[in-house]
């Protein structure tokens, strides 16, 4: 059975650098499972491309990369719900990044786990569910 996994920018950068393991998770998975990423996690790449020595070659890059990957977008009612859950998180004292809390919720909201690195920050978001 297929699950749908949004794809955290780590992972992303760990592919284009062709880190073995995340090479290896990706062509794993992109079978039998729906592989995604947000709209947040497409402008981190993008930025970081651009700041790059040879940006024509990263854009190129991340083109073909996202090509393969089903982009979720972040809506209204992903734009409630994180404000919803900010506005939880900063009562209770929990700190967390907004591209962060974006990305997660973005997921979620589209029915797709998180594959990341970074699990500190998404663990906050609830109901979230980390690969």
């Amino acid at each position: 059975m297929a699950n749908s996994i949004c794809l955290d920018s780590d992972i992303l950068i760990d592919f284009l650098r062709n880190k073995k393991e995340a090479v290896d998770w990706i062509k794993q998975n992109e079978q039998n499972n729906t592989l995604a990423t947000t709209i947040i996690n497409v402008f981190e790449l993008y930025s970081g491309a651009y700041k790059s020595n040879n940006s024509e070659r990263g854009i190129a890059t991340i083109r073909n990369l996202i090509e393969r990957l089903r982009i979720l977008s972040f809506s209204l009612d992903s734009a409630e719900r994180a404000g919803r859950e900010n506005s939880r998180l900063e009562k209770e004292g929990i700190p967390v990044e907004k591209r962060d809390l974006f990305i997660g919720i973005i997921a979620l909201n589209e029915g797709f786990s998180i594959k990341t690195n970074n699990k500190k920050h998404f663990l906050k978001i609830d109901g979230l569910k980390i690969v």
